[in-house]
């Protein structure tokens, strides 16, 4: 085999590995996508006053889903603490504005209170960092955690 052949040979075995290294990177993109749908155990969605009146109403909301590319970084040889630095984005929403929703179906003299509903509108789906903090902040705000 002279040296001509070798070389060929080489480039070819390296493009090889070049076109697995492209399409193994292609399959490990975030897959965050909003689909509407109805919530589990809620649909219909019935809210009740304190008198035992409620109303109802068959919702779909926009739930962000999939899965965002964690990574981390090593540091060894380092006394820094932490010895390692992560990556960790959720597929959540972004953007959009509250929109308070009127129940289909409401007892007449039911209160005014649970006569609607809020859900967000016009967002979008991303990864992104999302702190602790911040999600307890929303649950309490949130109109489904006063169920």
């Amino acid at each position: 085999m002279n040296n001509y052949s070798i070389i060929i040979l080489l480039l070819l075995s390296i493009d090889g590995v070049h076109s697995k290294t492209a399409s193994s990177t292609d399959s490990k993109v975030n897959s965050c996508v909003m689909r509407n749908m109805h919530v589990p155990g809620m649909n219909p969605l019935i809210r009740t006053d304190s008198k035992g009146k409620s109303c109802r109403i068959n919702l779909t909301i926009p739930v962000c889903r999939g899965y965002c590319r964690t990574q981390e970084a090593f540091a060894y040889g380092t006394h820094n603490f932490p010895h390692r630095s992560q990556k960790s984005d959720i597929c959540t929403h972004e953007g959009g504005v509250y929109e308070a929703i009127p129940m289909d179906e409401c007892d007449d003299g039911a209160d005014p209170k649970i006569r609607t509903i809020t859900v967000l509108k016009g967002s979008k789906c991303v990864c992104k960092k999302y702190s602790f903090q911040l999600l307890i902040k929303n649950a309490k705000n949130d109109s489904f955690s006063n169920l």
